[in-house]
């Protein structure tokens, strides 16, 4: 006779990670204003394209919410002609900060998706934009916020470029090479 065998169920898997951002994660990702993102002692011009792409890439990344926070602060300045939008567009923002988060929405027993809670929060920036007729103010805004972070990024020296080299580093050596790589040409 043999004897049965139990097997206990192995537990389920863990979920997959989040990819929405919640404002808890941007308020974390905030750098210093003063003591680290606006240092003077950190600003210098890049002296070569190589320099010039890592600094892009570790600063876009380092100062992600600062640029965030400052695009939105752009956008907000160029409402500053039309008060009711400008207001309009801050509740918005403010739905925006506190409805999207980890944990889901609960309403009346009822628990609303993060994925419903984003498509409607997009439905009511989209229709606001649509009825405020603010298009050419965050056409601005864009280009106005596209120019400040791009500065930034270039003239701030990242903390750890010593550490890192450029993901075009291997493209770039043949250019910014003046050694034997040039050929057998030299100019007379």
């Amino acid at each position: 006779m043999t004897t049965p065998s139990t097997t206990t169920p192995s537990p389920p898997p863990p979920p997959p990670p989040s990819t929405t951002i919640t404002a808890a994660q941007i308020r974390h990702a905030i750098r210093p204003w003063f003591s680290d993102f606006l240092s003077v002692s950190s600003l210098s011009l890049p002296i070569s394209f190589q320099e010039l792409s890592l600094r892009i890439q570790k600063n876009l990344y380092a100062f992600r919410a600062n640029y965030l926070l400052i695009s939105l602060l752009i956008f907000m300045l160029t409402l500053i002609t039309r008060p009711i939008t400008l207001i309009s567009f801050l509740v918005i923002i403010v739905a925006w900060i506190f409805l999207v988060r980890d944990e889901p929405l609960v309403v009346f027993d009822f628990e609303i998706g993060q994925r419903l809670l984003v498509i409607s929060l997009l439905a009511v920036t989209a229709f606001a934009l649509a009825v405020t007729r603010v298009w050419w103010n965050v056409f601005l805004s864009f280009l106005i916020s596209i120019l400040v972070v791009c500065l930034h990024a270039i003239l701030r020296t990242p903390d750890d470029a010593d550490d890192m080299e450029s993901p075009y580093g291997a493209l770039l050596s043949v250019v910014d090479d003046d050694g034997p790589g040039r050929g057998p040409y030299t100019l007379v």
